[in-house]
């Protein structure tokens, strides 16, 4: 546990407020265009249901955009293929697409790391994008960032996902259903 806690205190070192727009508190949103349904949320799982396989199979994270068409259809740009611990969804979902949320996957099973909880910057890059996001984790658990809340929340827990088949919770770091900008930075 203190070997995983060290790491990522290393990795949110590594990056200050500063190398991504400054402090999140002060980003002022606009409201969400349109309010989030049962529909979207299983669009979401749906599409990660679809991605999670091939990121836990590589250990690579794997990003989007998710909005709605002209027609009010929920759409998802293709997934990019991101790094280990990092990924960057493309700048806009294309015309006439309202974007909704992000979307990454956390990769495969890594017992150093927090990988079954949003990190610190998962939060921060939605703040600063102007955008909620998805989250899927190894051990199958879906979370929503709420950009303008800053904070994430566990839509289901263990398993409701395609799951590592490696995954194994951690009895040391039990997993709330709600996380804040601010509880993230303490990690």
């Amino acid at each position: 546990m203190l070997r995983r806690l060290g790491l990522f205190l290393f990795a949110l070192a590594a990056c200050d407020d500063a190398e991504l727009g400054g402090d999140p508190a002060t980003i002022v949103m606009a409201p969400r265009p349109f309010a989030q349904t049962e529909a979207e949320i299983a669009f979401a799982a749906d599409l990660f249901n679809g991605l999670q396989a091939q990121s836990i199979d590589e250990g690579r994270e794997y990003c989007g955009l998710i909005g709605v068409d002209a027609d009010g259809a929920y759409v998802a740009t293709t997934a990019r293929r991101g790094g280990k611990a990092t990924c960057l969804p493309p700048a806009s979902a294309g015309a006439n697409v309202t974007v909704l949320a992000s979307y990454h996957t956390h990769g495969h099973y890594k017992p150093a790391f927090l990988t079954e909880i949003p990190s610190y910057d998962d939060i921060r890059t939605d703040i600063e994008d102007g955008t909620d996001g998805y989250v899927a984790t190894p051990g199958g658990r879906l979370w929503y960032i709420d950009a303008r809340a800053q904070e994430a929340r566990l839509i289901c827990g263990t398993r409701c996902l395609v799951s590592d088949a490696d995954f194994q919770e951690d009895p040391a770091f039990p997993v709330f259903p709600r996380y804040t900008l601010q509880d993230l930075r303490s990690f």
